[in-house]
């Protein structure tokens, strides 16, 4: 498939149509994330938001419109249907992408670090030796150095969703994306996980963060979507979008948020 033009942009979704059956989840969205960004995306239940992310990793595959991940194309519409890569590139495009999901799905049989070394190895094919000093230093990143030897069902929930995070970066992503990586969470746990989530922000970690944690979108991030029935209703820097909100239907919802 052809390249779009190499830049900055690491993400761009073009015209995306999605529908389970009658249902239409998206109307032709419209997004660009550039090196370094982060895009918040915040909306009601139901609006969307959760299938756009999923559909940036072909979680799940879209019916119109196209995605390039660092300028290669994952999927482009031809004749009015969507075509994906074939399969080798496919791979190598969506090797870019790191996700973290609502529920830590960490292999439970297995160690924090052999959760992270899992993938590299069985993916990558490289040597433990390889990648260990590497998962060392992730676990080390969010604060769970002493917890490489332990199980996940000996960890609290915010220490499994950080034991999440330090896998998918351990693939050495350029883009990560979270689905309410929060959601799950007791509050008192949600912090924890957000203080690793906004690390990775300074450090100019790409990220699409699905999420409903405002203070989070206002802080961290340098684009803010509300979404609502499938629609992108207003995008905007935080500033702008908390402050002075140009949609009533996203002062309604942030009234109801704030």
């Amino acid at each position: 498939m052809a390249n779009i033009e190499q830049g900055e942009i690491m993400l761009k979704m073009t015209g995306i149509h999605k529908s389970y059956d009658n249902l239409e989840v998206l109307k032709g969205i419209d997004i660009e994330v550039r090196r370094g960004e982060v895009l918040a995306i915040i909306g009601p239940s139901g609006s969307g938001k959760s299938t756009l992310l999923r559909c940036i990793n072909k979680l799940e595959t879209i019916d119109k419109g196209s995605i390039a991940i660092k300028g290669r194309y994952l999927v482009q519409t031809r004749e009015g249907e969507a075509v994906y890569a074939s399969g080798r590139e496919e791979r190598e495009i969506l090797a870019s992408t790191g996700m973290v999901f609502q529920q830590f799905n960490l292999f439970p049989h297995m160690t924090v670090l052999e959760n992270l070394l899992e993938a590299p190895m069985q993916v990558k094919g490289l040597k433990r030796s390889e990648v260990e000093p590497y998962a060392r230093e992730l676990l080390a990143k969010v604060g769970l150095s002493d917890r490489a030897d332990y199980y996940p069902s000996q960890l609290s929930g915010g220490q499994q969703q950080r034991v999440a995070i330090a896998r998918a970066l351990c693939m050495k992503p350029d883009i990560m994306l979270f689905d309410e990586p929060t959601s799950a969470l007791d509050p008192e746990l949600t912090g924890e996980v957000l203080k690793t989530m906004r690390e990775l922000a300074d450090e100019r970690m790409t990220m699409v963060v699905v999420t409903h944690e405002m203070a989070f979108a206002r802080e961290a991030a340098s684009q803010v979507i509300f979404m609502a029935d499938g629609n992108i209703v207003e995008q905007n820097e935080p500033d702008a979008f908390f402050n002075a909100p140009r949609e009533e239907r996203t002062k309604a919802f942030l009234q109801n948020m704030l």
